[in-house]
């Protein structure tokens, strides 16, 4: 008899302890829809709009350099003082002039250095005046659009990100590099300089979206479930329809509705008409989800 009784009572005991057990403590989100942006990323180089590369178009020797390296220059200024190496032309000398207003970014030659035909002298820029420069691939170039807007940074401006946008985008192929030339307009003023080479992020379009953490989802057989919480804090699971993956989360094309309660971590398995305990969402959901084609 004593037997009996302690058997029946070691079966309750689970029973019991059940009954008394707590509510879990469970992380819950507000069924708000995310932001997605799809980008594209390029290498960018920055470059002046005003370049002028200056040769010499005959041999001669440099007597003097007018100009000091960053001044700035019009149309016309005197650049050198040059000494004709032709015989034919008597050895006359001859005064370099800018070919164009802006700024002398590089100086190639000094005072008494013979120079040839073809040697590059000078070079005349306008830092003032600059834009981005990309490579577009075949693959992207109908995806490309002028005006669409992005970013670009480079990791010596300790990566920070200075707006653009397409201003123009060639329409030919080069045969060497089968890519399509495309030209960034930037927005703000930052101090670059022409040569600077970086990363241009470029967003082809922005979509709101429905997204869950993977960890949130229960399967019932192959189907996706949420576990919503409803009135007095009871759990319902319902059946829901997942679109692509991003990163780790799903989107979510059937069975939401705005500013429901998800469940989103659990300590253990939730039963539909449990009751659980959870701190309110401070705020709507403010992330972006950016897919990187």
């Amino acid at each position: 008899m004593k037997a009996i009784l302690i058997l029946t009572a070691i079966w309750l005991i689970p029973l019991y302890t059940f009954g008394l057990e707590k509510s879990p403590t469970v992380e819950v989100k507000t069924v708000t829809k995310q932001t997605i942006e799809k980008k594209l990323f390029f290498p960018v180089e920055v470059l002046s709009k005003v370049h002028s590369e200056i040769t010499a178009d005959f041999n001669y020797i440099v007597q003097k350099r007018i100009v000091k390296l960053g001044q700035k220059v019009k149309r016309g200024s005197p650049l050198l003082s040059l000494r004709n190496q032709d015989f034919s032309q008597h050895y006359e000398p001859r005064v370099l002039e800018a070919p164009v207003t802006g700024v002398v970014a590089s100086i190639h030659v000094t005072n008494g250095q013979y120079i040839s035909k073809g040697e590059k002298i000078m070079t005349i820029n306008s830092p003032q005046e600059l834009y981005g420069k990309i490579e577009i691939s075949a693959v992207d170039y109908q995806r490309i659009k002028p005006n669409l807007k992005g970013f670009i940074q480079f990791s010596s401006l300790d990566g920070k990100k200075i707006p653009v946008k397409i201003k123009g985008i060639g329409t030919a192929v080069d045969p060497l590099t089968g890519t399509v030339s495309g030209e960034l307009e930037i927005l703000s003023q930052h101090k670059l300089v022409p040569g600077l080479i970086g990363l241009a992020e470029i967003t082809l379009e922005k979509q709101k979206k429905y997204l869950v953490p993977e960890k949130a989802l229960y399967y019932i057989g192959k189907d996706p479930y949420l576990a919503f919480i409803e009135n007095k804090n009871q759990i319902k699971k319902k059946k829901i329809s997942l679109g692509k993956r991003f990163g780790e989360n799903f989107e979510v094309t059937q069975g939401l509705q705005e500013n429901l309660l998800y469940v989103t971590s659990s300590p253990r398995f939730l039963k539909d008409g449990e009751t659980v305990n959870f701190t309110p969402p401070a705020s709507r959901e403010k992330n972006v989800k950016k897919d990187t084609l």
